[in-house]
């Protein structure tokens, strides 16, 4: 199923002043700015999750005001929005660790991006061949409609192709909730879905085989000393306006950026 959800405040205006779609990584962070931002202004905003890929095709064929994504507008995917006349601007709204989580159960002390990249094609299979318990991996990960699937593929599995144990699943609070309950899962998402969540720990990460290991802190993310770093964006025909530029404007205003770190993310600033 796929993960939607609708945040909206109608207060003198009707349902839908601005909408939002996409990305599933920044639904919650939507609502909580939709909600915010409602109460400050009066002014409406409609949240719409399910991945950024149904956010980009929502903002090629203009029926989003605003496209959340977690990774950045394919070339191909901006002409195919240009060719409908609509040009896209990008705008990073906050930055993101992508977290890498196991069960609590598995006391792996760190992974290296290789020792990534091999678990998901299919390469090891089993918590052993990284000094952990003899116990086989259970691998989950994002669906193709997800922006986080493919900034993962494209960044940490180098393109490759997903191996065939890999389970497919419709959120990130679907995958929290499976390697949360199976104690030799591993998944990868924004850290605001894992953190400080029941049966959850966060690995950290070393650029390479023997290196250091960092942690998807703040500190370590503005730092870019953890290796998943990432932006999350919004797109918006040309430069906003009208009610569009005012939600965003607030987005980026030191009340919004407090409520994405309330949320979990990291502050541009």
């Amino acid at each position: 199923m796929i993960l939607e959800a609708v945040a909206a405040l109608a207060i003198g205006k009707s349902l839908g002043t601005v909408s939002v779609k996409g990305s599933d990584t920044l639904l919650v962070v939507n609502q909580r700015w939709a909600e915010a931002y409602g109460k400050t202004t009066g002014g409406s905003v409609a949240v719409t999750g399910g991945g950024s890929s149904i956010g980009i095709r929502a903002f090629i064929n203009g029926v989003a005001d605003i496209c959340a994504s977690s990774r950045p507008m394919r070339e191909s995917e901006i002409r195919s929005a240009r060719s409908r006349g609509s040009i896209a601007n990008e705008i990073p709204v906050c930055l993101d660790g992508l977290a890498i989580a196991v069960n609590q159960s598995n006391k792996i002390e760190s992974l290296s991006m290789d020792d990534l990249r091999r678990i998901y094609v299919g390469q090891i299979t089993n918590w052993k061949q990284l000094g952990g318990p003899d116990e086989a991996i259970v691998v989950f990960s994002r669906d193709s409609n997800s922006g986080t699937y493919g900034f993962f593929q494209l960044n940490v599995l180098k393109n490759q192709n997903w191996g065939p144990q890999v389970r497919f699943m419709p959120s990130t609070s679907e995958e929290a909730r499976e390697v949360a309950r199976t104690d030799g899962g591993i998944a990868y998402g924004g850290v605001a879905y894992f953190q400080g969540k029941k049966n959850i720990r966060l690995v950290p990460i070393s650029a390479k085989k023997g290196g250091e290991a960092f942690a998807p802190s703040e500190q370590n993310v503005r730092s870019k000393k953890y290796p998943i770093w990432r932006y999350l964006y919004y797109y918006t025909n040309g430069k906003p306006s009208g009610d569009t530029k005012k939600f965003i404007d607030f987005v980026l205003s030191p009340a919004g950026q407090r409520i994405a770190e309330e949320v979990g993310y990291y502050s541009l600033k």
